[in-house]
């Protein structure tokens, strides 16, 4: 069982970050690979109502939309609001630019989120952690830090960046580890109205199972935020297999896909996307 403290740390405008990081006042974006990932943040994405920005449609077969449109619909109810136009790229589509070294559209998911958190004025940013699970999910965490960090030197200040855990770090125990910037208990109907959130998207039960098994009865009472970590660090190569290869033969195996994406294809796309940061930065 976990403790209900609410683990805290000092903010540029607060010093109990639990509190200015679910402030309604905050000018807030979340960034996610996948729909569905906001469930994870339900309480927060509720309390603070973020522009989100989902990068994929979320299927494996490269076909349906249903999963994406329902969770478009449950941001909506929640009165946050959904970036239509940037990413929803088909998980297929994504892997093949993996696989072949053609980034542009990475790098331009960098350029068009840089500049709507300029618009926006953003002051947080939510986003996926990396956790060698799915390269979508590392893919995420890479846009969303470069695009946080470019946004902030437009600006002239600093923009928050944290991340939660898509899946509980038991299932990826090779994954870098981040400090927990806030580690927030939620109120019964708050953990009730995740729960029915939960039903309201279709083809997530394996998904759900998974950190059910892995957190027990206090899968859906946390909301665990952790302090962004640096390039440096996330881009080593892993200790172990990235789960993403395990599963990447698994499904080769079962004939969804022909080919597998390997860390050195996704190390590649990162390289690519903090060349192109560097690049941007020396030219202003």
């Amino acid at each position: 069982m976990r403790s209900d403290a609410v683990t805290t740390s000092i903010s540029p405008k607060a010093s109990d970050f639990a509190a200015w990081l679910t402030d309604p006042a905050r000018c807030a974006a979340l960034v996610i690979a996948h729909p569905a990932h906001e469930i994870r943040v339900f309480h927060w994405l509720s309390r603070v109502r973020p522009h989100t920005y989902i990068l994929t449609q979320g299927s494996r077969s490269g076909a349906d939309s249903t999963r994406r449109l329902a969770s478009e619909r449950l941001i909506e109810a929640q009165g946050a609001t959904i970036a239509k136009t940037w990413g929803s790229v088909w998980d297929r589509d994504l892997y093949d630019m993996l696989l072949t070294s053609e980034h542009a559209a990475v790098l331009r998911w960098v350029d068009e989120l840089a500049a709507d958190f300029i618009a926006r004025d953003v002051d947080l940013v939510v986003a996926d952690n990396w956790q060698h699970y799915n390269v979508a999910h590392d893919l995420t965490y890479v846009i969303a830090l470069l695009a946080t960090e470019r946004a902030g030197r437009v600006l002239g200040r600093k923009i928050t960046l944290v991340t939660y855990p898509v899946v509980p770090a038991a299932l990826t125990p090779s994954a870098p580890s981040a400090l927990i910037a806030a580690d927030i208990r939620l109120p019964d109907a708050a953990a009730a109205a995740k729960n029915t959130a939960i039903a309201q998207i279709p083809g997530i039960a394996s998904e759900s199972a998974d950190i059910d098994s892995a957190e027990g009865v206090d899968a859906y009472l946390f909301e665990t935020f952790h302090h962004a970590l640096p390039l440096e660090e996330v881009l080593q190569t892993p200790r172990e297999t990235p789960l993403y290869e395990v599963f990447g033969e698994q499904r080769v195996r079962a004939g969804i896909y022909t080919e597998i994406v390997r860390w050195p294809h996704l190390l590649r796309a990162c390289e690519a996307l903090v060349k192109a940061n560097s690049a941007t930065a020396q030219a202003a």
